[in-house]
């Protein structure tokens, strides 16, 4: 098996969980009634209320500092489990 690269994976989460947080906040100004996204993100995000310009970028930068810390966290883990079971499949094939 293959061990995933960390900064694609990295740039992906980021720029997806900033997306996420840039589409939320607009249907939420759109919608005034879609208040289950913004009380997660308010709870979820320091700092964060809806709606002020200066808290959506404070939201934007946590919610993109967010994605990437979730690949710190996942891609050692993910690279850890591959390399076990490469190691797990050369070990039964030779024996």
């Amino acid at each position: 098996m293959k061990t995933s690269s960390f900064w694609p994976i990295a740039w992906t989460l980021a720029v997806f969980t900033a997306v996420v947080f840039v589409l939320d906040v607009s249907l939420g100004l759109l919608f005034p009634n879609w208040w289950v996204m913004q009380h997660f993100w308010e709870t979820i995000l320091p700092g964060f209320t809806f709606v002020s310009w200066e808290t959506f970028f404070i939201g934007l930068i946590e919610s993109f500092a967010g994605g990437f810390l979730t690949a710190v966290l996942f891609v050692p883990i993910y690279n850890v489990f591959v390399h076990r079971t490469s190691q797990e499949e050369q070990t039964v094939k030779s024996s």
